[in-house]
């Protein structure tokens, strides 16, 4: 429970640190003057990115309630995360690690997907469910309404407008 939580908190902050880390894993592990550019870029990409993935996160009915993360979220975002530090320290075998990073984005924005979509159908049936079991109790059909106007007395009252005036 404590790594599950730790982990929905950590989101908030990883969208601004680990963007940083990269950059400043450039300046201090040698990057090359034209990867400057290339890379502020990813970081603005990959901030964008982590963000959309933690929004679909916390868009998750049971994740408010429990602020807790799933162990399929805490496992697809802990590799993700690793590799975006592995990134940062701009090792000779760097670009296999970013497309590893970059392949690790996506199965982590497709499986908050999926478990938002899963989340939902799951609701959503229970709603439906609980309407089939009240109709199947027995559940008193509406009762139909006499209609406005019926045969037999009616009162008039004049309101001293009278459309003949």
């Amino acid at each position: 429970m404590f790594v599950r939580r730790a982990f929905y908190y950590w989101q908030v902050a990883a969208f601004v640190v680990l963007p940083l880390w990269v950059l400043i894993g450039w300046s201090v592990f040698g990057g090359q003057v034209w990867q400057f550019l290339i890379v502020m870029l990813s970081c603005g990409v990959l901030a964008l990115a982590m963000a959309a993935v933690a929004l679909l996160t916390f868009a998750r009915k049971g994740v408010r309630q429990t602020r807790t993360l799933s162990w399929l979220d805490v496992g697809v975002l802990s590799a993700w995360h690793l590799s975006i530090i592995a990134v940062g320290f701009f090792l000779p075998a760097g670009s296999i690690i970013a497309v590893a990073a970059l392949l690790l984005g996506l199965a982590a924005f497709w499986s908050s997907i999926a478990q938002l979509v899963g989340e939902t159908k799951r609701r959503v049936q229970s709603v439906f469910d609980t309407f089939q079991y009240a109709a199947e109790m027995g559940a008193a059909p509406q009762q139909t309404r006499e209609p406005l106007v019926a045969d037999g007395e009616y009162i008039v009252i004049e309101t001293g407008r009278s459309p003949q005036k």
